[in-house]
């Protein structure tokens, strides 16, 4: 093809492999858009219930559609304070710790809470006290928060690091969320889900002494602003691609 003084030569190869790499960049940009958009949603969904009425929790919520709406929930009962999770590997301003979650003995089944971020130990055995450290939350406390289910993301092998009850060493440390098996070692039955008192994206909401280190946020690891950049790289590579291709394949 003669464009001016220019022609634009490339073989068949060439432009089928062009049309398939600059498809898939494109492709893959506006995927990470279609992330975004989602994870935007949800963060808008989550700001939109923290204003909302709190709703009480109850035996029969359905667990899935109050997650997706990230349902304001209130309920009372009492902090199960021997035995608590730390769900591993949550990162905090750069630093890797856990998230404590406390079971809540509710009258519709155990309710776990999630009390916030703590700091690892020295090492992986040196566990963290994550006690309660007033009276004041050793009886029965009224937890309001928003409703979640975490999801187990890309990890793999067992929930728990033990293997049966027997070997029980309180507080575990927990890879990701089963219910079921989270119920077989609490003994009781747990409610599927995790209710969050406090959002990290939420400086406005009220502490308390049982409370420690915001660090939950509703768009889960990555934000929709990660997302744009990667759709960014993917749209440029595009372009790179697209010139690169112009440049090799045209003469004067």
């Amino acid at each position: 093809m003669r464009v001016g003084q220019f022609d634009h030569t490339p073989s068949a190869l060439i432009v089928v492999l062009f049309l398939l790499f600059f498809g898939a960049l494109v492709s893959l940009g506006s995927w990470q858009m279609l992330r975004a958009g989602e994870k935007r949603l949800i963060l808008n969904t989550a700001a939109a219930a923290q204003q909302a009425e709190a709703v009480p929790l109850h035996a029969s919520l359905n667990v899935i559609a109050a997650a997706a709406a990230h349902t304001r929930v209130t309920f009372t009962g009492v902090y199960i304070e021997n035995k608590q999770f730390l769900w591993d590997n949550r990162v905090f301003k750069g630093q890797a710790g856990y998230e404590v979650i406390t079971p809540v003995l509710s009258e519709h089944g155990i309710v776990l809470v999630n009390r916030g971020w703590v700091a690892p130990g020295q090492t992986r055995q040196d566990l963290p006290d994550v006690g309660l450290t007033t009276d004041e939350f050793k009886g029965s406390v009224v937890t309001t928060g928003l409703f979640s289910r975490p999801s187990k993301a890309l990890v793999s092998g067992s929930a728990v690091e033990v293997a049966s009850s027997s070997a029980l060493k309180w507080p575990i440390v927990l890879q990701y969320f089963d219910y079921a098996l989270m119920s077989d070692l609490l003994g009781e039955r747990v409610i599927n889900g995790v209710v969050q008192p406090q959002n990290a994206n939420n400086d406005s909401m009220p502490t308390r002494a049982d409370y420690l280190q915001p660090n939950w946020q509703p768009a889960a690891a990555i934000g929709p602003a990660r997302h744009y950049s990667y759709a960014f790289q993917w749209f440029a590579m595009a372009l790179a691609l697209t010139v690169l291709y112009i440049v090799y394949n045209t003469k004067r």
